[in-house]
């Protein structure tokens, strides 16, 4: 993974705006809530697109357009530019296509493996038996339409004992990032997933993480 060489002033707003971003649409509970009399409710199963930053945009030389159906993309500023427009975000996105989230594969021993997919990429999660009573987390994403400036992520492990949060950011340059978390202690049955995560492309689009969860029996 290629750090970014950008000023960290840059980054600390696109940290910002990406966890604004990533407050306003919640975690689980907010996905999954109960739509108000006369709305529609839809879930996005995937990494998906959510909006834009201006200001990552313009500083590697975009423009956020809205045309006329409410619709949203992320082009270049010169006209005579090679640089490549963004996926289209919508009003209200259709729901992923890619089936639904819960798609482990068999992995050997004490292990177990997810991952999702949506119009921003890939998002997944591995957990695996260190030891007695010992996790380790690994997680992150890659297919990202283009590369990535910035990446916050938040895991949450939940057992018989209760539920933690493993937290990361960075900034980085590139369509793909992972993290390793070790030392995790967890007991009996185990529920960890990708509770709230997202990154920011170059092109301004903001992509969501999605909710890919693991279990385990310790």
């Amino acid at each position: 993974m290629t750090m970014n060489r950008k000023p960290a002033r840059i980054a600390v707003i696109v940290s910002s705006a990406l966890a604004l971003a990533l407050g306003v649409l919640g975690g689980p509970s907010a996905a999954f809530a109960a739509p108000l009399p006369g709305t529609t409710h839809e879930t996005q199963m995937g990494m998906h697109a959510t909006g834009f930053d201006e200001a990552v945009a313009k500083a590697h030389g975009y423009r956020i357009v809205t045309y006329a159906n409410g619709d949203q993309q992320s082009v270049p500023i010169d006209p005579q530019s090679k640089l490549p427009k963004s996926l289209i975000v919508h009003p209200q996105p259709a729901k992923s296509a890619a089936g639904p989230e819960r798609q482990a594969r068999p992995a050997a021993a004490n292990t177990d493996y997810n991952e999702v997919w949506g119009n921003c990429g890939r998002s997944w999660i591995r957990v695996a038996q260190t030891g007695t009573d010992q996790v380790g987390i690994v997680s992150g994403f890659s297919n990202t339409p283009t590369i990535a400036y910035f990446w916050i992520w938040d895991v949450l492990l939940s057992d018989q004992n209760g539920t933690s949060h493993q937290t990361y950011d960075g900034a980085i340059f590139d369509d793909k990032a992972t993290h390793v978390w070790l030392g995790l202690t967890q007991h009996g049955y185990t529920y960890d997933y990708v509770y709230n995560g997202g990154a920011t492309l170059i092109d301004g689009t903001i992509c969501v993480s999605g909710h890919p969860d693991v279990s385990i029996y310790l």
